[in-house]
């Protein structure tokens, strides 16, 4: 591994910052006449890295660097000619108040090349981290109702908060939940209500990523109030691990261009109304995402 140091550019202002490049023929620890000889032959590299949002958090190989804007250029130090680099580029930002986005792309390119990196285009690997805000208890209720619990069904939920609407769903006669936070205080309230409703033995409450989570082919129903862009991100693993007849029931947020069997509003007595929206696996779907 290389520590040097490279220039940000930003309006035309240069700013010093870190980085480390790991090169493909891995670590060099020269001595002082090879150093020398080489010296001769570096050359630098210039990046113009694109971003999803002016008041993105620019990360290139762990060294935050400072500038505002969708497009940001930076020159790297001298480097050694002919020799292959790879940088890791992450971009964090906020497009709502609710959201917030991790983009994560890691670039191999040629010392002395001129480098553009994309990071606005969405991708499979993107994470996402949603506020916590509580479904009102009587609109749980209408979620499960809309779909369609039954004696059967096994209940997933991404981002479970306290874990009311599986909790609801079990009440409503479901068999199995699994429900899964990546908050560890979420966790710790998801599994003392579970325990207070008496379905330790059938919830199973989890730390960790919902998006890492792959194998829900036991899964018979899902339930979401996790924002748009989490749901666009986990639309592929439904349509992929799902059975045919599967349910997705979704607390006011939609699924992109995959348009709902149902969308019902509902009133709360908490106040406010709430829009839902009931989704179906069919054999269609799944043919469909088989031949893409």
């Amino acid at each position: 591994m290389v520590l040097g140091h490279f220039l940000l550019v930003v309006s035309g202002v240069f700013f010093l910052g870190t980085q480390s490049a790991v090169a493909r023929d891995g670590a060099r620890h020269p001595h002082s006449a090879q150093a020398a000889a080489r010296a001769a032959k570096r050359i630098t590299s210039a990046f113009i890295v694109t971003l999803p949002h002016e008041a993105s958090e620019l990360v290139v190989d762990g060294t935050a660097m400072v500038g505002a804007g969708t497009s940001r250029k930076f020159e790297t130090e001298p480097l050694e000619a002919g020799v292959t680099y790879r940088y890791t580029f992450t971009a964090k930002w906020q497009p709502n108040t609710y959201t917030t986005m991790v983009r994560t792309k890691v670039v191999a390119f040629r010392a002395g090349a001129q480098v553009v990196v994309n990071l606005m285009v969405e991708d499979a690997g993107d994470r996402v981290r949603v506020m916590y805000v509580p479904t009102p208890a009587d609109v749980a209720d209408e979620m499960v109702t809309l779909a369609g619990v039954t004696g059967p069904d096994v209940i997933y939920e991404p981002g479970c908060g306290d874990a009311r609407i599986t909790i609801a769903a079990l009440k409503g006669g479901a068999r199995r939940g699994v429900c899964i936070d990546i908050d560890p205080e979420r966790v710790v309230e998801s599994r003392t209500r579970v325990q207070e409703a008496g379905f330790e033995h059938l919830i199973d409450i989890r730390l960790g990523d919902a998006l890492d989570l792959r194998d829900l082919s036991a899964v018979t129903v899902v339930f979401l109030y996790m924002g748009d862009h989490f749901n666009r991100l986990i639309r592929p693993v439904l349509w992929k691990e799902l059975k045919v007849g599967a349910r997705v029931v979704s607390h006011r947020f939609t699924m992109g261009d995959w348009q709902p069997d149902q969308t019902v509003t509902v009133s709360s007595a908490e106040g406010g109304d709430y829009e839902l929206h009931l989704w179906t696996v069919t054999e269609e779907l799944k043919k469909r995402t088989q031949r893409r």
